[in-house]
């Protein structure tokens, strides 16, 4: 008998929606950190999509219940219900109401490895967006699904702003690279420094108790926090451009990925006094700015 081949997940071609289902230009979006949601909410505004937040899967899972949204942005891994667990529920209505599968719902994942695309179209979902992403690439991947008011404007300049190294100032090392923040900043003409200020407020006042997070899951030997908390703070300090301190998230991470804690507290204490050249640099920077 002929042999029937193994299903590829492989997201379907990119479909121009009909015009009925771009009624909407609400966008939801999932994602548990401050940090995150700030700085992607900013891009879909400029790309003229209004932007709803959803801090856990339940939460999402619940908005779209209730309401209408053009896409979903789901972030993979978030607390209380993660966002594999969300879209499989979300999949499961649209089944048991007898509706095609017609609400886009992308994948947000820290992680750029070949298997979780695989696992993320195998959940239901359509696309996938690996973090930290510029709005080029957001607008490339969501623009494939639902129609973009404001498209044009993102290729004003495809290249990110470049500071001239002598307005960048050395504080011993740099602990900040600026052009993350110029990267916040070009999100939008109006607001932009306003929307700098609001990330770095966010960062600062999220990551102490991401922090103390990570000290308790070591404590209570708990790789599986430690590698949740460790991805999540991973890609709010890479937003802000706290590149040393991104790097140890990531190596906080692969602990947590290999089922072990041991050796996390010689991290994390590198990671506290990490946070804390940080917290003084972006103060710094704020001072200027005010």
């Amino acid at each position: 008998g002929a042999t029937v081949p193994a299903p590829q997940f492989v997201p379907p071609e990119p479909i121009r929606r009909p015009a009925a289902r771009a009624r909407s230009r609400r966008v939801l979006l999932a994602e548990d950190n401050v940090v995150n949601i700030e700085v992607a909410k900013a891009m879909l505004e400029s790309l003229g999509l209004e932007a709803h937040g959803a801090r856990n899967g339940e939460d999402a899972l619940r908005a779209v219940r209730s309401g209408e949204y053009a896409a979903v942005l789901m972030d993979c891994q978030m607390p209380v219900m993660d966002g594999f667990a969300a879209t499989a529920a979300i999949r499961r209505d649209e089944r048991e109401a007898g509706r095609e599968r017609c609400l886009p719902i992308i994948a947000i994942t820290a992680n750029a490895l070949q298997g979780d695309r695989e696992a993320c179209l195998a959940a239901g979902m359509d696309d996938y967006l690996s973090k930290p992403f510029t709005q080029q690439q957001l607008a490339a991947v969501i623009g494939r699904w639902i129609p973009l008011p404001l498209a044009a404007t993102v290729h004003h300049d495809d290249q990110p702003p470049r500071l001239p190294p002598e307005s960048v100032e050395v504080i011993q090392r740099d602990v900040i690279n600026h052009v993350a923040l110029e990267n916040i900043r070009a999100l939008s003409r109006e607001r932009g420094d306003a929307l700098v200020q609001q990330v770095i407020a966010a960062y600062v006042d999220d990551t102490p108790q991401q922090l103390r997070s990570l000290r308790e899951a070591i404590a209570g030997d708990d790789s599986g926090s430690v590698r949740k908390v460790a991805h999540t703070l991973k890609s709010a300090s890479a937003n802000v451009g706290a590149q040393k301190l991104a790097q140890l998230c990531k190596e906080m991470e692969h602990l947590g990925r290999a089922d072990t804690t041991e050796g996390a507290n010689v991290i994390l204490t590198d990671m506290e006094q990490e946070f804390q050249a940080v917290r003084h640099s972006l103060s710094e920077i704020l001072e200027k700015e005010m």
